[in-house]
């Protein structure tokens, strides 16, 4: 049976495979400043929202009401989380290429799949604390989309 720790243990995988998204990333655009400031600022970003998950995590890990159905949430996760791994092994593989602006514009896209499913963790959250945390990642993660597509 799951629980609400593991939906906040996926969440926080979830934010450092995308940091170790964006630090591939960056190393692959190092000759171009603009880019690999990008990656790297986002990288930070990521990590950021992985110790926001981590102190959330340490505030309600024990609180079984926090979802109304935490084996949907955690599956949710877990999924985007596969999606995240396989994109940063293509990335090492070079099979996303050295076109900055179809890697921006796949990262957008993933990034807009990230707020939506952080939506769906929201819309299964029984508490409001929490709502407001994942509210506020999705809020993140589509300025991280628009930012990729600017």
């Amino acid at each position: 049976m799951a629980s609400g720790y593991q939906v906040f243990e996926k969440a926080e995988q979830l934010e450092m495979v995308c940091a170790s998204l964006y630090r591939a990333l960056a190393e692959q655009f190092e000759a171009d400043p603009g880019a690999r400031d990008l990656f790297r600022r986002l990288e930070q970003e990521e990590i950021q929202h992985a110790k926001r998950v981590r102190l959330l995590a340490a505030r309600y890990s024990h609180d079984s009401k926090l979802f109304d159905n935490v084996e949907v949430a955690v599956h949710e996760l877990e999924v985007l989380l596969a999606e995240a791994r396989q994109v940063v092994g293509q990335v090492a593989k070079g099979a996303w290429g050295d076109n900055l602006e179809v890697v921006k514009g796949e990262l957008a896209d993933l990034e807009s799949r990230f707020a939506a499913a952080h939506a769906h963790v929201i819309a299964r959250s029984a508490d409001p604390g929490l709502k407001a945390f994942f509210e506020q990642l999705a809020v993140q993660d589509a300025g991280h989309a628009e930012l990729l597509r600017s």
